[in-house]
């Protein structure tokens, strides 16, 4: 018989004989603290932990192994270091409280602290009075999901990030809920990541951040009262579709901050009750499509520096501005897209207007160009100046038009 058949054969007839070890953590046990348990495993071993708190301080993981909890079990750094250290490729930590990371000005501590690994596994955790909830770095094909992390950051210099990862790749971020940090999420020179149905809420700063993070895909999130929603700065190769940014609200909040990006994609996004829904500089094609700009203060600002990028078949609603900008001239182009603010007409009933509408008003734009001047919104001299532009449009100092507006909303 062939040693791989054989081998075969004695797996399916033993196979205890090679499955990990299960060992027990409670406080009554002959093992009675985590770290104890990790002393005593071997890679591929389960540690199954039951109900009770369990104060451990720092608890490094340099072996494969399996940690699992029962419904009220609590791991207490106790403000040393990270909770969780993990040194070791294919490490899994599913269904604890993870409380009590450590604080201090030169070390970034964490709940859960994943370095120059593979394949870590963290589901079902639930981290609080962290100063990071998750820090991976230098990681691939890790996986955070259904998972929260309320932060406790008290300002940015301070505080610290729900989940961060730093030149990581090919990981997946599903379905947590991250508050209370500096940012809910912050990536820097990390790719090809997965990043779905999340919640980032009340931080600080971003719900989400990040810079020189090439060809990651988000979909299905929320970013929902932050101090700004989302800024993807440096970056190329951005699909961004489904996302909800939500009153991201306050004196220069965005829903999203769009700087020096390139070859990126918006698609049926939700931005609603944000003073800018979208703040675009130094972008170059970008693709805004099917998305809803709703009750914004600004629909999306266009700074002069933005080239040959598509705004189209997306539906603006109840904005003060739908679109500013501080130029004269573009390379944008807007076409299809509805505009609750256009007053033309459609003679040969196929849906579009049959005059251009013009997406930048006076006033619009002189508040781009002079912030100062919005004290003057919806005064006399302001309203006169509207009924001019009407009669005379030619005062409109700038060209901005969508060709074939949409007379009806893209639902």
């Amino acid at each position: 018989m062939p040693l791989s058949l054989f081998t075969f054969f004695f797996l399916i007839t033993f196979p205890g004989s090679i499955v990990g070890k299960t060992h027990t953590v409670c406080q009554n046990c002959s093992i009675s603290s985590v770290k104890h348990a990790i002393q005593m495993a071997n890679g591929g071993d389960t540690i199954q932990i039951k109900k009770g708190t369990y104060k451990e301080g720092f608890i490094p993981i340099a072996k494969s192994i399996t940690i699992i909890g029962e419904p009220g079990v609590v791991v207490d750094g106790q403000k040393e270091k990270h909770v969780f250290g993990i040194y070791h490729d294919s490490v899994k930590i599913l269904n604890l409280k993870i409380i009590g990371s450590g604080i201090s000005d030169l070390a970034e501590y964490a709940g859960v602290y994943a370095e120059k690994v593979k394949h870590c596994y963290f589901e079902n955790l639930v981290l609080e009075n962290n100063v990071y909830g998750f820090y991976l770095s230098e990681t691939s094909q890790c996986t955070i999901k259904n998972s929260s992390s309320i932060g406790n950051a008290e300002n940015e210099v301070l505080g610290g990030n729900g989940i961060h990862l730093w030149s990581s790749h090919n990981n997946k971020i599903i379905g947590n809920h991250l508050e209370k940090h500096r940012d809910g999420i912050y990536l820097e020179f990390s790719e090809h990541l997965q990043i779905e149905n999340n919640e980032a809420k009340e931080n600080i700063r971003y719900g989400m951040h990040f810079m020189f993070s090439n060809e990651n895909r988000f979909s299905n999130n929320t970013f929902k009262n932050n101090s700004a929603g989302v800024a993807v700065m440096y970056s190329r190769k951005i699909f961004m579709e489904k996302n909800q940014f939500l009153e991201n609200w306050g004196e220069s909040s965005n829903g999203i901050l769009l700087k020096d990006i390139s070859e990126s994609v918006l698609s049926q996004n939700l931005f609603q009750g944000n003073t800018i829904a979208v703040f675009a500089d130094g972008i170059t094609k970008i693709e805004f499509i099917e998305n809803n700009f709703i009750d914004n203060g600004w629909g999306i600002k266009i700074l002069g520096n933005t080239d040959h990028n598509q705004i189209k078949n997306n539906n603006f609603i109840q904005n003060v501005f739908d679109i500013s900008t501080n130029t004269k001239s573009t390379t944008n182009v807007f076409f299809q897209n509805y505009w609750d603010h256009y007053e033309g007409y459609d003679l040969n009933a196929d849906q579009f207007g049959d005059v251009p509408h013009k997406t930048i008003h006076f006033f619009g734009y002189w508040i781009a160009v002079y912030p100062f001047l919005m004290i003057l919104y919806e005064s006399p001299v302001v309203l006169f100046l509207q009924g001019i532009e009407k009669a005379f449009p030619i005062v409109t100092p700038i060209e901005f038009e969508d060709k074939q507006p949409r007379m009806k909303v893209r639902i």
